[in-house]
This record gives structure tokens, C-alpha cells and sequence, in this order.
């Protein structure tokens, strides 16, 4: 189960069939029960009653819903979350990857994500100390990557983080990339969150944005010296791990 409750198009789609079923169960057997008694010539037209098999079918149908999914409702009331496939090994097919966000404190981690999880699109993380390192990697990647700032943009800090220190800074900032992505057409379930790289409130709010957006966050395992990739071309330098997990 997910860790909130959503109303999926899954849902809304499961909502619409289970209403149609029982308004159909109700209104036929009231026909039938009518037939019976009073013979066919004196059938029910009446608007209240056409209204009361509404409302009892809706009552029936959310009585239905709340039996099925009470776990995750009784999770979304009182706030409760549930962090799915922590410390799982990320095993995500590449061309379900579609979108990550990264924050940057080295080039090594971002660049070793480029090249081993290949997203289609990327979003950096980053403060003015570190602007030139964003500037790297996108001189690095320009035509394979689809990156949601230009080189101008970054030269400019469009996004940058004033604090980083501010964890709820990064959380609207990494909000607003994972609602760009999502307005381009990918799916929650195609974005990631990457957690490894900058400062620890860097990381707290990157998470935080994941788990309000619905999308799943990650981190890099290093198995260099303090667990840190050393060289970025090699696969074996690391491994991705789920922080929460959001899609199957």
C-alpha cells in the first residue's frame, strides 16, 4: 500500500463501477418488488424516490470504498505515514527513470546518476558555492539531457537555495521541480527524489517534498573512502537504495 490515500484515477474509475452496480441492483429490484405487488401497469415515476435510490447507492458505494481501503484511509485521516522499500536496493527499470532531482556538493554522485540510472530529465539542487559544479555537469551532458535550467539560468541562480540550512526552502524548491516535470507529462511514479549529495537540511526537505508529492525519494550508496564514488564511469562505484518507495 502507499503511504497516503489518493484518489487515482484507479479509484475514481473502481467508485463509478461500484456506484453503477448497486443504483442498477437497487432500482431493478424496487421494479421488480413494485411489479409483484401492485402489476405493471402502476410503476414508480416519482422523482424523490429516483433520488433516494441515488443517495442510498452513493451511502452503499463509500460504505464499500472505506471497508476495502481502511488501512490507508485511517493512515491519510490521522496523518499517519508509511515509508515503503526503505533501504531496498533501487532495481527500477532505466526507461521507467525518467525524472530525477539531485542535490550537488560534489560532481562525482550527480554524474555517477547520469550515467548509471540515465533519467531523461534532470533538476539540480544547488547553492552559489556550488553553482560552478552545476555548470560542469550540464556543459557535460547538453545533448543527452533534457536539464529543467539552461546554463544561463544557473549563471543567473534561478532556484538556487539562499539556505541551506532551510530545510523547508528546499522542500518548495524541490516541490516546484517535481510539479515541472509532472505539468511536461511524467508520471509521479517515473520521478525521483536523490537525497545523497549537500548539507543533512538539504536532504530532510528533498525527502519531505517526495513524501507530500507521492513521489519516491533515493540514495546513493559510495564504496569509496567514507563512502564517497570516486570515479563516477564506474558502475561498481556505487548502488542506489530506496529511501521510500512509491511505485511498484
Amino acid at each position: 500500500m502507499t503511504s497516503h490515500f489518493k484518489p487515482t484515477k484507479k479509484n475514481i474509475l473502481a467508485f463509478m463501477g461500484i456506484f453503477i452496480l448497486v443504483f442498477s441492483i437497487l432500482f431493478f429490484l424496487s421494479e421488480y418488488f413494485h411489479d409483484v405487488i401492485y402489476g405493471f401497469s402502476e410503476k414508480i415515476h416519482s422523482l424523490t424516490i429516483l433520488v433516494e435510490y441515488l443517495k442510498t447507492s452513493i451511502e452503499l458505494t463509500f460504505i464499500f470504498i472505506a471497508v476495502k481501503n481502511w488501512k490507508p484511509i485511517y493512515r491519510w485521516i490521522s496523518g499517519k505515514r508509511e515509508f515503503r522499500g526503505t533501504g531496498d536496493e533501487f532495481t527500477f527499470p532505466k526507461d521507467k527513470v525518467k525524472a530525477i532531482i539531485i542535490p550537488v556538493s560534489r560532481t562525482e554522485q550527480p554524474e555517477w546518476i547520469i550515467r548509471h540510472l540515465e533519467p531523461k530529465y534532470v533538476a539540480f539542487l544547488y547553492t552559489g558555492e556550488r553553482k560552478n559544479h552545476v555548470i560542469e555537469l550540464i556543459n557535460l551532458f547538453s545533448k543527452k539531457i533534457h536539464f529543467a535550467h539552461t546554463l544561463k539560468e544557473i549563471e543567473q541562480g534561478k532556484d538556487m537555495l539562499s539556505d541551506p540550512d532551510n530545510p523547508n526552502e528546499t522542500k518548495e524548491i524541490v516541490k516546484k521541480f517535481i510539479e515541472g516535470f509532472i505539468a511536461q507529462g511524467i508520471k509521479e511514479e517515473n520521478i525521483f527524489v536523490d537525497t545523497t549529495g549537500g548539507k543533512v537540511p538539504m536532504s530532510i526537505g528533498a525527502f519531505q517534498a517526495a513524501e507530500e508529492m507521492g513521489v519516491s525519494s533515493i540514495y546513493i550508496v559510495g564504496k569509496g573512502n567514507n563512502g564517497n564514488i570516486k570515479e563516477p564511469t564506474l558502475r561498481e562505484q556505487g548502488y542506489p537504495i530506496f529511501l521510500s518507495r512509491k511505485n511498484e
